[in-house]
């Protein structure tokens, strides 16, 4: 009897130690694409393409900007190249990267560490954990109920709020954003107890593109292009940046 009992009693250690595990997010680079927000850049993390442009050139099939062929740097030649017996494999193998890119999932991450010190905390009145932080004008894409990230407009579900302030500078504007989750304050303070090693994770699938341009005088009028993603997130989760844990989900 007491052999049984004390069997009960390991299973149903078990049973808790699991429950109490936290399920991990899938990032392998061959199961998903994933872009990453650093303090100046998001970076691309992607077996199809090294960064947002070069995604950009495979879903849209321009060959010669994929693959950096420079010396086809007119309408003309680009058109003469692609119909060659080079442009026609080199498309073709574009065409099956891109398939390959859309049967995966695809996540942006964006460290709470790298917000450059705006606010990421609970807010006892709205009972949501804001979030803020700040996008160039190269960067902002804005799209009506869609949320607003560095080079991505994203809708995801409505209970997500977001709030915009434009801030123009001398030569330049930029964008405080805030978006508001809301959780629990139990919730909410395992991810403040932990915040420096926490990251928002956003699962999304891409929609369309779209892109911003500033002005710049070299001389003359130049402007700067950034290609810029629309989206739309089925999944939202807060994850341990090393481990991928999940801590929130929604």
């Amino acid at each position: 009897m007491k052999r049984i009992s004390f069997v009960v009693l390991s299973l149903c250690f078990m049973l808790v130690g699991r429950a109490q595990e936290k399920t991990t997010l899938d990032l392998s680079a061959n199961s998903c694409c994933r872009f990453q927000v650093t303090y100046n850049d998001v970076k691309t993390i992607c077996m199809e393409a090294r960064s947002i442009n070069q995604l950009h050139d495979l879903y849209n099939m321009d060959v010669c900007s994929y693959y950096n062929l420079t010396q086809y740097d007119t309408e003309l030649k680009r058109k003469f190249f692609a119909n060659s017996e080079d442009g026609k494999a080199l498309l073709e193998t574009m065409k099956n990267m891109k398939t390959s890119s859309e049967a995966k999932r695809h996540y942006y991450i964006f460290p709470f560490s790298a917000n450059m010190g705006w606010d990421k905390a609970y807010n006892l009145k709205t009972k949501t954990f804001d979030f803020g932080y700040s996008i160039d004008e190269t960067g902002f894409l804005p799209v009506n109920g869609y949320l607003n990230f560095p080079q991505f407009a994203i809708k995801c579900t409505p209970k997500v709020k977001q709030v915009v302030q434009k801030r123009q500078g001398t030569d330049r504007a930029s964008y405080l954003t805030t978006i508001k989750i809301p959780m629990t304050e139990s919730e909410a303070l395992a991810i403040e107890e932990h915040i420096d090693n926490l990251a928002l994770a956003v699962q999304f699938t891409i929609q369309g593109w779209g892109e911003t341009k500033r002005k710049i005088n070299l001389g003359g009028a130049v402007f700067i292009t950034t290609a810029c993603v629309k989206a739309v997130s089925p999944k939202m989760y807060i994850i341990d940046k090393n481990t991928n844990e999940i801590y929130f989900e929604l």
